[in-house]
């Protein structure tokens, strides 16, 4: 019999939940310890209470014995705690992003070296199907060289969405320190994406501007990167914006490449829109 693995979650937000129900729908995976600051977001788990501390040192110190830490707090605060972990030799599952710089997320990977423990940064979109699919095509050369590369991210973050239920601004949304900005809290993924399938880029231009949230946000809310394949050349851009009315519009990929065009759009680029390859035929 495989050994259950043990987990706990800090931060018992809307994503902290789909960890705890996650690892509780699964055979192989038990949940035994939760955190958060505001014990009203903790609740009765059906089957008994599961152990609830007000911070992670209580829990690493006083909390039962367990293996892996799901971290759902905060961008700003997913290093420091990454780190108090892996220092404590547990093994971390950290929300996207790692870290709001890049410096903390080397010292993130730095002490998970030093410490033999591992560290995934949850990017689930690398499991998609038509992403997936994707990925073969261009490791297996189909479109030839990439010539051009459009990533389009339009989604909407309304007033609702900066504020708390009491109508006064939300504690970290929206914030520098602690939300980072729409590249790391919205479309995190999708630049993921992009390196994921083609590798390092080399940053040409950008222009961003705050066009709708100056009243609830410290950072830009739209812009535009223009950007070189560091592999064979190609062009590239990335526009995005959280500005689109009433709702989320797309996600979308387009490659052009010498022997093909690919574009993978819908909502969450989980719908192959347009695929045209010279000799082949696309699979269901």
């Amino acid at each position: 019999m495989m050994e259950v693995i043990r987990f706990a979650v800090l931060g018992v937000g809307h994503i902290g939940r789909r960890h705890m129900a996650i690892i509780q729908g699964h055979p192989e995976t038990e949940l035994v310890g939760l955190a958060d600051i505001r014990s009203s977001q903790i609740v009765d788990q059906g089957d008994g209470v599961i152990p609830y501390f007000s911070d992670l040192t209580s829990l690493l110190t006083e909390g039962p014995p367990f293996d892996v830490l799901c971290i759902c707090t905060p961008n700003g605060l997913h290093a420091e705690h990454a780190l108090q972990a892996l220092r404590a030799h547990k093994h971390v599952v950290i929300e996207k992003p790692m870290a709001l710089s890049r410096a903390d997320c080397e010292k993130v990977i730095h002490e998970s070296l030093r410490c033999n423990r591992q560290v995934f940064c949850v990017m689930q979109n690398r499991y998609s199907p038509p992403i997936t699919w994707l990925k073969s095509v261009i490791e297996e050369g189909l479109l030839g060289r990439i010539q051009l590369v459009q990533i389009n991210c339009f989604w909407n973050r309304s007033d609702q969405y900066y504020l708390q239920n009491d109508g006064t601004p939300h504690t970290w949304h929206g914030t520098k320190s602690l939300d980072g900005g729409v590249l790391f809290t919205q479309f995190a993924h999708f630049i993921d994406i992009l390196y994921w399938l083609l590798g390092d880029i080399e940053v040409i231009r950008t222009d961003m501007q705050n066009v709708a949230h100056q009243h609830n946000t410290e950072f830009d809310d739209s812009g535009n990167v223009i950007f070189r394949l560091i592999q064979g050349g190609g062009l590239g851009n990335l526009c995005f914006s959280t500005a689109a009315f009433r709702q989320n519009f797309e996600s979308t990929i387009t490659l052009i490449g010498e022997n093909g065009t690919i574009k993978i759009g819908g909502q969450y680029m989980n719908q192959v829109e347009h695929c045209l390859i010279q000799g082949y035929e696309m699979p269901e």
